[in-house]
């Protein structure tokens, strides 16, 4: 029996992989494709070719990052606790007194964020913000030796540890959801396409080191030429406490959003147009963005491909807490595999 799309996203979403430790996510995307011609480049990005290019038919490639933010060991000190700096955009309020898993060559090893207890702080001391640079691992060892000898190494990567529920029955809320949200939508969207008779060719990419600036898009787009590139990841939604009135509000459960501009990008109209065009006739709810950030059609714009982010509305973005709208996903997939299908007319 084919499994719910929220146990693929969990699926999904429990396997570790930081920015540049991206293996076992790599694993998970070549188990549930079971393609054997998925191709893995230098730098760890997958590639599955559909079809083949044709001067008649536009090349389309979809675009997801499957690392997220995490930690990684930067010394062992003597009393056996850990230093550590970050990966990607983490707040430090976000680390303080979490629960962490050491990823090392003999398997994950429980440590936690320590966090001074408030009896023992001097007066005063309790207003001063604690910051990464001052944090410590706990392993539960009382010397460097010992810690040595239950695994754990230099540049071990760390994930904070990860929970995963829903809220009122339609709103996942886990960790990692950037960006395997669209991990699982680019898989699902293959297993909707891989039978069709492709007229053109059709590149689906599983990206690395995102969160570490596009690195694996940028390799992707130096080696590689499409006409149009989808890239999928999240987009923080503002309908949540804080986010201010600065961007339009742009709200979980209404449909993904096509991001058009950002920090960095400005999305292709034309393509806009194409995609708002299919989603109308599909009658696929969509929103229209503009945020901060960026994501990895930057990348692929640089190479000269028309591009358009689409992103899945999230609250929370990089806390251990991000919440996405199931349907959201839903239509997601929907509306990237009936652009798939409209490119092959």
């Amino acid at each position: 029996m084919a499994k719910d799309i929220v146990d693929e996203l969990r699926d999904a979403v429990m396997a570790p992989g930081i920015s540049g430790y991206e293996d076992q996510v790599r694993k998970h995307v070549r188990k549930k494709t079971g393609a054997k011609n998925i191709e893995e480049d230098n730098i760890g990005n997958l590639i599955l070719r559909l079809g083949k290019k044709n001067a008649k038919t536009p090349s389309l490639a979809i675009v997801a990052h499957m690392d997220e933010v995490g930690l990684v060991v930067t010394n062992i000190l003597d009393d056996g606790t850990l230093k550590f700096k970050k990966v990607g955009g983490i707040y430090d309020d976000v680390l303080i007194a979490r629960g962490v898993d050491i990823h090392t060559s003999k398997g994950p090893v429980n440590g936690t964020i320590g966090f001074p207890a408030p009896h023992l702080k001097i007066e005063g001391e309790e207003k001063k913000k604690q910051t990464w640079d001052k944090m410590v691992i706990d392993v539960g060892t009382r010397s460097r030796k010992e810690t040595e000898r239950i695994g754990i190494r230099l540049l071990d990567p760390i994930t904070i540890k990860k929970d995963f529920f829903l809220l009122n029955g339609k709103i996942v809320c886990t960790k990692s959801l950037d960006n395997r949200a669209s991990v699982t939508a680019l898989l699902q969207v293959y297993e909707n396409i891989k039978n069709l008779r492709f007229k053109g060719e059709v590149c689906l990419v599983w990206s690395v080191q995102e969160e570490m600036g596009l690195r694996g898009a940028r390799v992707i787009a130096n080696t590689n030429e499409f006409d149009y590139v989808i890239a999928l990841d999240t987009y923080s939604s503002t309908d949540c406490p804080g986010t201010g009135n600065f961007y339009e509000p742009k709200r979980l459960g209404e449909g993904p959003v096509l991001r058009m501009v950002d920090v960095r990008v400005i999305a292709t109209p034309k393509f806009r147009d194409m995609v708002e065009k299919i989603a109308r006739k599909a009658k696929i709810p969509y929103q229209i963005g503009v945020t901060g950030g960026s994501t990895d059609g930057m990348a692929m714009q640089e190479s000269g491909s028309a591009i358009l982010p689409i992103g899945i509305p999230m609250r929370y973005t990089h806390s251990p807490t991000e919440c996405i709208h199931i349907d959201d996903l839903k239509n997601l997939i929907k509306l990237v595999t009936a652009v798939v299908k409209d490119f092959q007319k």
